[in-house]
């Protein structure tokens, strides 16, 4: 079945990756659209934004600090967020000595894990893991696929978020966009959801983009329904990590 909504990919992306995706998704019938995304990512399938990086620009954006506000930007204004991390680890240690950069296979697995850690903690971030490009082009032509199917199709459930201790918390990390990070900044600078009804007090809190700051005032002003809603989904045993 052909998927009627075009898988986006940003216009400045090129290379190898970029030509595996337009293959696999020739192989699932998706079409593709080229359009700027404007730093959200390189990629939109459906409501979920991806990031895509190889190993080497995995360890040299978190270094840099690029990673951070890259994902903390990502995360403050889409509705899903996932990066996609492609390469083998042999191969980029073996770069690194070539370079006179030596490492080890267990070194480069364990700084990759606490990348991955860290980003699942503070962020709502999903994360595939990928041998190679050609698996994570088949793994962002499927991902498109299966967000524009009804649940009911492919099985997947919802699954709620886990309480916390403060009331307030619950209702914002319900909204999509706002995860346990930026809800916590939230109540850090307005101090309470009343001040939160104000656009000059959230443009006080830093991360959070136009488009978040609009979504969040429509929820707590709106009279009538919203209909957005945020989901996720359990993946088990595929070699992911994943919130």
């Amino acid at each position: 079945m052909k998927v009627t909504q075009p898988l986006i990919i940003d216009s400045n992306e090129r290379g190898p990756l970029h030509d595996a995706v337009i293959r696999a998704a020739g192989r699932e019938n998706i079409t593709i659209k080229k359009t700027h995304l404007q730093g959200m990512g390189d990629y939109k399938a459906g409501n979920a934004n991806i990031e895509c990086k190889s190993i080497s620009d995995l360890i040299q954006s978190t270094f840099k600090g690029h990673l951070q506000r890259q994902i903390e930007n990502l995360d403050a204004n889409c509705e899903r967020v996932v990066l996609v991390v492609h390469g083998d680890i042999a191969k980029y240690v073996a770069m690194c000595r070539n370079q006179e950069r030596p490492t080890s296979y267990a070194k480069v697995l364990d700084l990759m894990l606490g990348i991955f850690a860290r980003l699942t903690a503070d962020f709502d971030c999903h994360i595939y893991r990928a041998k190679d490009y050609n698996e994570a082009a088949l793994f962002i032509a499927k991902l498109h696929s299966k967000m524009h199917k009804p649940a009911s199709r492919h099985g997947a459930k919802a699954v709620t978020r886990t309480s916390t201790n403060d009331v307030r918390a619950d209702m914002l990390l319900a909204i999509p966009g706002l995860g346990p990070e930026m809800v916590a900044k939230l109540l850090e600078t307005c101090g309470s959801v009343e001040e939160m009804l104000y656009p000059e007090s959230l443009k006080q809190v830093r991360g959070m983009g136009p488009k978040l700051r609009q979504r969040l005032i429509e929820v707590l002003t709106s009279e009538e329904p919203i209909t957005v809603q945020k989901t996720y989904k359990r993946r088990e045993n595929n070699g992911t990590s994943s919130r």
